[in-house]
Protein backbone atom coordinates (compact mmCIF):
# COMPACT_ATOMS: atom_id res chain seq x y z
CA UNK A 1 0.00 0.00 0.00
CA UNK A 2 2.92 2.14 1.04
CA UNK A 3 4.52 1.22 -2.33
CA UNK A 4 1.37 2.76 -4.26
CA UNK A 5 0.72 5.75 -2.17
CA UNK A 6 4.25 7.37 -2.09
CA UNK A 7 4.75 7.99 -5.82
CA UNK A 8 1.33 9.65 -6.28
CA UNK A 9 2.42 12.28 -2.95
CA UNK A 10 5.85 12.63 -5.13
CA UNK A 11 4.17 13.12 -8.26
CA UNK A 12 1.63 15.73 -6.62
CA UNK A 13 4.26 17.33 -4.83
CA UNK A 14 6.15 17.65 -8.14
CA UNK A 15 3.22 19.56 -9.64
CA UNK A 16 2.26 21.35 -7.07
CA UNK A 17 6.30 22.98 -7.14
CA UNK A 18 5.68 23.03 -10.85
CA UNK A 19 2.83 24.91 -10.80
CA UNK A 20 4.30 27.35 -8.33
CA UNK A 21 7.28 27.95 -10.25
CA UNK A 22 5.14 29.03 -13.06
CA UNK A 23 3.03 31.34 -10.57
CA UNK A 24 6.00 32.85 -10.06
CA UNK A 25 7.30 33.63 -13.16
CA UNK A 26 4.50 35.01 -14.52
CA UNK A 27 3.94 37.22 -11.43
CA UNK A 28 7.35 38.59 -12.31
CA UNK A 29 6.82 38.96 -15.90
CA UNK A 30 3.40 40.97 -14.73
CA UNK A 31 5.17 43.02 -12.40
CA UNK A 32 8.71 43.44 -15.07
CA UNK A 33 6.21 44.69 -17.69
CA UNK A 34 4.68 46.87 -15.30
CA UNK A 35 6.98 48.40 -14.20
CA UNK A 36 8.66 49.14 -17.67
CA UNK A 37 5.19 50.18 -18.97
CA UNK A 38 5.09 53.15 -16.32
CA UNK A 39 8.99 53.71 -16.51
CA UNK A 40 8.50 54.09 -20.09
CA UNK A 41 6.06 56.83 -21.95
CA UNK A 42 3.24 54.82 -24.28
CA UNK A 43 2.59 55.68 -27.52
CA UNK A 44 0.31 58.34 -26.91
CA UNK A 45 2.78 60.52 -24.73
CA UNK A 46 3.06 64.23 -25.96
CA UNK A 47 6.36 66.03 -25.94
CA UNK A 48 7.45 69.68 -26.02
CA UNK A 49 10.98 70.16 -25.68
CA UNK A 50 12.03 68.33 -22.71
CA UNK A 51 8.09 68.39 -21.47
CA UNK A 52 6.08 65.56 -21.91
CA UNK A 53 2.65 64.86 -20.93
CA UNK A 54 -0.17 61.76 -21.25
CA UNK A 55 -3.25 62.60 -24.00
CA UNK A 56 -4.68 60.05 -21.98
CA UNK A 57 -4.58 62.19 -18.49
CA UNK A 58 -7.86 62.89 -17.36
CA UNK A 59 -9.52 60.73 -19.98
CA UNK A 60 -12.31 57.31 -19.79
CA UNK A 61 -10.13 56.06 -22.83
CA UNK A 62 -7.15 55.40 -20.99
CA UNK A 63 -6.45 51.77 -20.97
CA UNK A 64 -4.68 50.05 -17.82
CA UNK A 65 -1.12 50.22 -18.62
CA UNK A 66 -2.00 54.23 -19.33
CA UNK A 67 -3.54 54.52 -15.84
CA UNK A 68 -1.14 53.06 -14.19
CA UNK A 69 1.96 55.41 -15.72
CA UNK A 70 -0.44 58.97 -14.62
CA UNK A 71 -0.87 57.50 -11.05
CA UNK A 72 3.06 57.16 -11.01
CA UNK A 73 3.85 61.05 -12.93
CA UNK A 74 0.93 62.88 -12.15
CA UNK A 75 -0.75 61.81 -8.81
CA UNK A 76 -4.46 62.87 -8.70
CA UNK A 77 -5.02 63.61 -12.62
CA UNK A 78 -8.07 65.90 -13.75
CA UNK A 79 -9.72 66.30 -16.70
CA UNK A 80 -7.71 67.64 -19.51
CA UNK A 81 -9.68 70.88 -19.45
CA UNK A 82 -9.01 71.43 -15.77
CA UNK A 83 -5.57 70.40 -15.36
CA UNK A 84 -2.54 69.43 -17.79
CA UNK A 85 0.29 67.95 -16.41
CA UNK A 86 3.90 67.98 -17.69
CA UNK A 87 7.10 65.95 -16.77
CA UNK A 88 10.78 66.36 -17.61
CA UNK A 89 13.32 63.75 -16.62
CA UNK A 90 16.12 64.86 -18.60
CA UNK A 91 17.09 68.32 -19.84
CA UNK A 92 16.97 69.72 -23.71
CA UNK A 93 20.57 67.71 -24.73
CA UNK A 94 19.11 64.49 -23.68
CA UNK A 95 20.66 64.16 -20.64
CA UNK A 96 18.93 62.92 -17.55
CA UNK A 97 18.49 64.85 -14.96
CA UNK A 98 20.77 64.72 -11.96
CA UNK A 99 20.73 65.85 -8.13
CA UNK A 100 23.59 66.81 -8.26
CA UNK A 101 23.86 68.94 -11.14
CA UNK A 102 22.65 72.55 -11.64
CA UNK A 103 20.18 73.74 -14.08
CA UNK A 104 18.43 76.79 -15.50
CA UNK A 105 14.61 76.23 -16.01
CA UNK A 106 14.22 79.49 -18.52
CA UNK A 107 10.98 80.76 -19.60
CA UNK A 108 8.07 83.45 -20.14
CA UNK A 109 5.25 82.98 -18.04
CA UNK A 110 2.56 79.94 -19.28
CA UNK A 111 -1.12 80.23 -20.70
CA UNK A 112 -3.11 79.27 -17.77
CA UNK A 113 -5.36 80.35 -14.95
CA UNK A 114 -2.34 79.12 -12.18
CA UNK A 115 0.76 76.90 -13.27
CA UNK A 116 3.65 75.56 -11.03
CA UNK A 117 6.62 73.78 -11.25
CA UNK A 118 7.82 71.36 -8.84
CA UNK A 119 11.11 69.00 -8.52
CA UNK A 120 10.48 65.39 -7.44
CA UNK A 121 13.06 62.46 -6.21
CA UNK A 122 13.52 59.25 -8.14
CA UNK A 123 10.72 57.99 -5.74
CA UNK A 124 8.33 60.67 -7.03
CA UNK A 125 8.24 61.87 -4.03
CA UNK A 126 8.88 65.54 -2.95
CA UNK A 127 12.31 66.85 -2.14
CA UNK A 128 13.56 67.03 1.15
CA UNK A 129 15.44 70.31 1.90
CA UNK A 130 16.55 72.54 4.75
CA UNK A 131 14.33 75.45 2.99
CA UNK A 132 11.11 73.17 3.22
CA UNK A 133 11.12 74.60 -1.08
CA UNK A 134 9.38 72.10 -3.19
CA UNK A 135 7.88 74.59 -6.20
CA UNK A 136 7.41 77.65 -7.50
CA UNK A 137 4.32 79.06 -8.91
CA UNK A 138 3.45 82.07 -10.85
CA UNK A 139 3.02 84.17 -7.81
CA UNK A 140 5.87 83.69 -6.28
CA UNK A 141 8.49 83.95 -8.67
CA UNK A 142 11.04 86.66 -9.36
CA UNK A 143 10.84 87.51 -13.01
CA UNK A 144 13.22 90.00 -15.28
CA UNK A 145 12.31 92.98 -16.58
CA UNK A 146 11.11 91.52 -19.93
CA UNK A 147 8.57 89.15 -17.53
CA UNK A 148 10.58 86.21 -18.33
CA UNK A 149 11.89 83.81 -14.95
CA UNK A 150 14.80 81.70 -14.55
CA UNK A 151 14.86 78.75 -11.94
CA UNK A 152 17.45 77.31 -10.64
CA UNK A 153 17.22 73.50 -9.96
CA UNK A 154 20.53 73.00 -7.64
CA UNK A 155 21.89 71.11 -4.72
CA UNK A 156 22.98 73.96 -3.26
CA UNK A 157 21.55 77.28 -2.35
CA UNK A 158 21.49 80.08 -5.26
CA UNK A 159 21.12 83.70 -5.66
CA UNK A 160 17.17 83.59 -5.87
CA UNK A 161 14.50 81.13 -7.22
CA UNK A 162 16.76 78.66 -5.53
CA UNK A 163 14.98 75.00 -6.47
CA UNK A 164 16.51 72.40 -4.46
CA UNK A 165 17.32 68.64 -5.93
CA UNK A 166 18.67 67.05 -2.94
CA UNK A 167 22.33 65.20 -2.72
CA UNK A 168 23.98 62.49 -3.79
CA UNK A 169 23.71 61.15 -7.01
CA UNK A 170 20.36 60.29 -7.86
CA UNK A 171 18.44 61.59 -10.15
CA UNK A 172 15.57 64.06 -10.09
CA UNK A 173 12.16 64.58 -12.38
CA UNK A 174 10.16 67.84 -12.80
CA UNK A 175 6.47 68.67 -13.29
CA UNK A 176 4.95 71.41 -14.65
CA UNK A 177 1.15 71.41 -13.59
CA UNK A 178 -1.30 73.68 -15.84
CA UNK A 179 -4.52 74.40 -14.29
CA UNK A 180 -7.53 75.76 -16.47
CA UNK A 181 -4.97 75.88 -19.21
CA UNK A 182 -5.52 78.10 -22.38
CA UNK A 183 -7.59 76.95 -24.69
CA UNK A 184 -4.68 76.58 -27.55
CA UNK A 185 -3.09 74.30 -24.62
CA UNK A 186 -5.60 71.64 -24.47
CA UNK A 187 -6.21 72.10 -28.43
CA UNK A 188 -2.54 71.35 -28.81
CA UNK A 189 -0.64 70.33 -26.07
CA UNK A 190 2.66 69.92 -28.19
CA UNK A 191 2.58 73.55 -29.31
CA UNK A 192 3.01 74.91 -25.44
CA UNK A 193 5.54 77.51 -25.03
CA UNK A 194 6.95 75.94 -21.73
CA UNK A 195 10.56 76.61 -20.35
CA UNK A 196 13.95 75.66 -21.44
CA UNK A 197 16.03 73.46 -19.18
CA UNK A 198 20.25 73.78 -19.75
CA UNK A 199 22.64 72.28 -17.55
CA UNK A 200 24.99 75.37 -16.26
CA UNK A 201 28.28 74.95 -14.37
CA UNK A 202 29.54 71.82 -13.22
CA UNK A 203 28.42 69.10 -11.37
CA UNK A 204 29.21 68.66 -8.07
Amino acid sequence: MHAIIRPNISRGFSALLTALGVLIMATALAVASAWWLMRHPPSHVITSGAWRTNSLAGSADADLYSRAYIAVTALFALNRSETIYFEAVEDDDHEPLLARCTYAIAGKPIDARWWSITAYGDDNFLIPNDANRFSFTMRNLKYGPDGAFRVIAAPVPQAENWLPTGLGDGGFNLLIRLYNPGAAIVADPDAARLPTIKRVGACS
